[in-house]
């Protein structure tokens, strides 16, 4: 069988080359011994867009200019480029903890977190008395104002009865606290529930005081999701 040759010495060309067999020919590639993507045929090993030959941190992701990860200059976990105050650490309280900065929760807030008095229920049951629309109405007010601060809202009883029953009662009352915030106007994605049962007493449930004090609601502060 004959093949058409060129010059000088009639035989045909030899095939391309692609030393890494990524599919970039040798003669286009940049990174020949390394197997690479478009365009250049290089790696980009930590897929942080910046290819290896000029990616300072080539192991771990990073951004511009230079393909590492943003500094923390301050240690307190939250990376600069994320960090509104650099220089300075976050206050961990429970209120805006991921934006660098220290801060003091407000008085106002700080009222409403741990154990809210001034909540009450019918026996054995989650629905709300009316006279704790007060205690209520002043956390809408404060959430209103603060609309930054999102809230863990749990529900706790004593141990007289059936730890299940209970159990579903304290998550049951949670939610109808929640429940009443919302339809107040306060943005439900701002607030979560959970029912704690018997589980987290803050008193020997031994006398019928303690018991009283066991059967409470808490509001935790929290961060929001999004941050």
């Amino acid at each position: 069988m004959q093949v058409p040759g060129v010059h000088p010495d009639g035989c045909p060309p030899p095939p391309p080359i692609d030393s890494d067999g990524d599919g970039f020919i040798d003669a286009e590639d940049n990174c020949i011994d390394v197997p690479g993507t478009a365009p250049d045929g290089c790696p980009d090993s930590d897929g942080d867009g910046f290819k290896d030959p000029v990616d300072k941190c080539p192991q771990v992701p990073g951004i511009v200019p230079d393909g590492c990860p943003s500094p923390d200059t301050d240690g307190d976990g939250i990376l600069d480029n994320k960090d509104k105050c650099i220089e300075l650490p976050e206050t961990r309280n429970g209120y805006k903890d991921k934006d660098g900065c220290p801060d003091e929760v407000p008085k106002a807030v700080a009222k409403f977190a741990g154990v809210i008095k001034g909540i009450y229920f019918d026996v054995d049951k989650d629905t709300i008395k009316p006279n704790s629309r007060a205690t209520l109405d002043a956390a809408v007010k404060v959430l209103k104002e603060f609309d930054d601060v999102h809230l863990e809202i749990s529900g706790h009883t004593d141990s007289d009865g059936d730890r299940a029953h209970n159990s579903e009662l304290s998550r049951a009352r949670a939610e109808s606290v929640r429940n009443y915030l919302v339809e107040k106007g306060v943005a439900p994605g701002r607030l979560v529930t959970r029912g704690a049962g018997p589980d987290e007493p803050i008193a020997p449930n031994d006398t019928k005081k303690n018991k009283s004090l066991n059967r409470r609601i808490e509001f935790k502060l929290m961060n929001s999701p999004g941050e």
